[in-house]
């Protein structure tokens, strides 16, 4: 969540699933309204760095942030009993760490954003399209991966699988392995040098770039935008109508 307190009011909350989170965003939602929204509650910082850009245009990403920390692995060590070694700590710790993060995304409500922080590593790609395919069918509703994506001609073919990466890259080789699954981790920020998610913030990606929703004003910014929506398409019908310059002024006021 922002460093800025919201605003003294009011904070509403719905009885609705995230999958009808996203739905409503996704209808109403565009990357102004959500950052006049979060304005409005005195959030400001919460804007991405324009390094995240979409697959294609006309993509939206929105759902609830699974962050995922990721480490580099370049040089990994074939002597005798290490590679043994490394999967008998991982079956202690419940499994190879990317079946831990499919787990989180199986066992959490269907919604999740898997969100990747890199750690600044740009030489392999670090996640592919089987497991997009593999977090799709477990409720996971897209990615925001500071890093590399690669197989992007299989993954623009997934009906609802929104991505915003700092690129693609054929190469797996070169290696990374998963740190932490649903813990908080550190992001690119546009307005400040990092911005923190938070498991359970909500993600809000389109043409227009990223933001973070903190996770307790989802529903107050979601009913906010709903209400712009609504309001604008009333002045785009008055515009579109011939409505003058002034009358247009004194009846909307700064477009």
């Amino acid at each position: 969540m922002s460093d800025q307190n919201p605003k003294q009011q009011e904070i509403r909350k719905l009885d609705i699933t995230d999958l009808e989170r996203i739905e409503r965003f996704r209808r109403a939602g565009y990357g102004g309204s959500v950052s006049d929204a979060l304005a409005s509650l005195g959030v400001m910082n919460t804007v991405f760095s324009a390094q995240f850009k979409p697959l294609r245009q006309g993509m939206q990403l929105v759902g609830r942030a699974l962050p995922i920390k990721l480490h580099s692995q370049v040089d990994i060590s074939n002597m005798p009993g290490e590679q043994e070694a490394r999967e008998a700590k991982w079956e202690a710790e419940g499994g190879h760490p990317q079946k831990r993060m499919m787990r989180a995304v199986a066992e959490s409500a269907p919604g999740s954003v898997l969100c990747f922080d890199c750690g600044g590593d740009m030489q392999p790609a670090h996640f592919g399209e089987m497991s997009c395919q593999l977090a799709y069918a477990h409720g996971c509703r897209g990615m925001l991966l500071a890093g590399n994506c690669r197989d992007t001609q299989y993954v623009l073919k997934m009906p609802d699988f929104p991505m915003f990466t700092f690129g693609t890259r054929p190469n797996a080789f070169g290696g990374w392995i998963i740190t932490e699954v649903d813990k908080p981790i550190y992001l690119p920020g546009h307005l400040t040098h990092y911005v923190k998610v938070m498991p359970g913030d909500f993600i809000f990606g389109d043409n227009d770039g990223v933001q973070l929703i903190p996770k307790d004003l989802v529903d107050e910014v979601l009913l906010r935008v709903e209400a712009t929506f609504e309001k604008e398409n009333e002045e785009r019908k008055a515009l579109a109508d011939g409505m003058p310059i002034d009358e247009v002024y004194r009846t909307f006021g700064v477009l």
